[in-house]
């Protein structure tokens, strides 16, 4: 297997985040992470070899196309494919999907959109230039020209919802709404609804889920065998608020920890001598 992890460039960011590269020979059904695409980030996914499956816990399983764009998972997902694999992603951060793509994010949150079929033909272009890759490099390069095109052709409309989110990120999650409402002088129904726009989840929803990955963090550099130590308690957050979160994105509690397994970042399985590079 090889898992090759490429940055963007300057100019995409922060709404790309990285680019993954992934081929793998095993045939038959390849078991994923469910945590291989991280909580609060979307993904687009092009697939050229192989099929991929997602299985929500609160809904049917579903494929994906060729080329998609992966809405926020809030649950815990059985993801697998049927190998032989090659596919390319690009991670984005919240509003990163609304920046390049000009999608109402709330429309496809545990769900995809299939990029074929927006007004954007560059995605299939990016597609067909990707079966015609002489070496795993050559995908950076593919993938940032076609994000900073896609960027320069949306309009740079509801940019307020791009500040909310760095500034609940900055405070770890600890904010509530009526402090975003007094903060940006908006009411709490036209936040909420902006907010769900850009981003495709509530901000209630976001927070949670940066608190959860705030605290996971905390645990995995502990490097403990088991899930022993209490949650520090914030504002906002106690080891009984840190359970229920544990038990919504994992579908399990957190009886045992182990480090390695339980990280919220992308990553992909190290097996044999295969060559692997690994999200940190």
């Amino acid at each position: 297997m090889n898992f090759h992890i490429y940055h963007p460039a300057d100019a995409l960011r922060p709404f790309v985040k990285q680019y993954y590269f992934w081929e793998d020979n095993t045939r038959g059904t390849i078991q994923l992470p469910q945590n291989l695409f991280a909580l609060g980030d979307q993904y687009m996914v092009f697939i050229l070899e192989g099929k991929a499956e997602i299985k929500p816990l609160n809904h049917r399983a579903f494929a994906l196309p060729a080329t998609s764009v992966l809405g926020h998972l809030t649950c815990a997902c059985q993801l697998q494919v049927q190998g032989p694999v090659k596919v390319a992603v690009v991670q984005l951060n919240a509003y990163g999907c609304h920046r390049l793509l000009g999608l109402d994010a709330a429309g496809f949150t545990n769900y995809y959109r299939n990029l074929a079929a927006t007004e954007q033909p560059l995605w299939d272009e990016l597609l067909n230039n990707l079966h015609h890759i002489q070496e795993p490099k050559q995908v950076e390069t593919l993938l940032d020209n076609a994000c900073l095109q896609a960027l320069t052709a949306q309009a740079d409309n509801l940019k307020a919802v791009d500040d909310m989110v760095d500034y609940m990120l900055i405070m770890q999650g600890n904010v509530e709404v009526p402090e975003l409402s007094s903060r940006y002088g908006l009411s709490r129904p036209t936040l909420e609804r902006i907010f769900s726009t850009v981003v495709g989840i509530p901000p209630q929803l976001f927070a949670r889920m940066i608190r959860y990955k705030t605290a996971l963090s905390s645990l995995r550099q502990l490097n403990l065998p088991e899930w022993q130590t209490p949650i520090t308690a914030t504002a906002y957050y106690n080891q009984a608020m840190f359970i229920q979160d544990y038990l919504l994105f994992n579908h399990e509690t957190p009886s045992y920890f182990a480090p390695a397994a339980a990280a919220t970042i992308a990553h992909m399985p190290v097996t044999g001598q295969h060559q692997v590079a690994v999200a940190s």
